[in-house]
């Protein structure tokens, strides 16, 4: 059965940071994988595929056990998102690099 995954406006605006940070070709790379990422987490739930390090979020703001993060792109990008297991849906919640990830203040 497959998972409700919704990636809004919001969710791909998170990105624009990046592509100050990144060549047009990294910026569209990324954009790629995340895209591919998707698809993976609509399909199992979870990203799979080696390399993505797939994880739940232990600190504050998303420690809530419902938040989770994979890396992309040399493990630089880290795309967090909110997995609600009942209802099998996943929503986008931001693409960060190490630098700009939310932090408890």
């Amino acid at each position: 059965m497959n998972w409700s995954v919704k990636a809004s406006p919001h969710f791909w605006r998170t990105a624009l940071p990046l592509k100050e940070k990144y060549t047009h070709e990294q910026f569209a790379s990324i954009i790629r994988s995340i895209r591919e990422a998707i698809c993976e987490l609509a399909a199992r739930g979870r990203v799979e595929e080696s390399g993505w390090h797939d994880h739940p979020l232990e600190r504050s703001p998303f420690g809530d056990g419902n938040h989770f993060e994979f890396h992309t792109f040399d493990d630089d990008v880290l795309v967090v998102y909110f997995k609600r297991e009942a209802k099998r849906t996943i929503r986008m919640v931001g693409i960060y690099d190490h630098d700009a990830i939310p932090d408890d203040e």
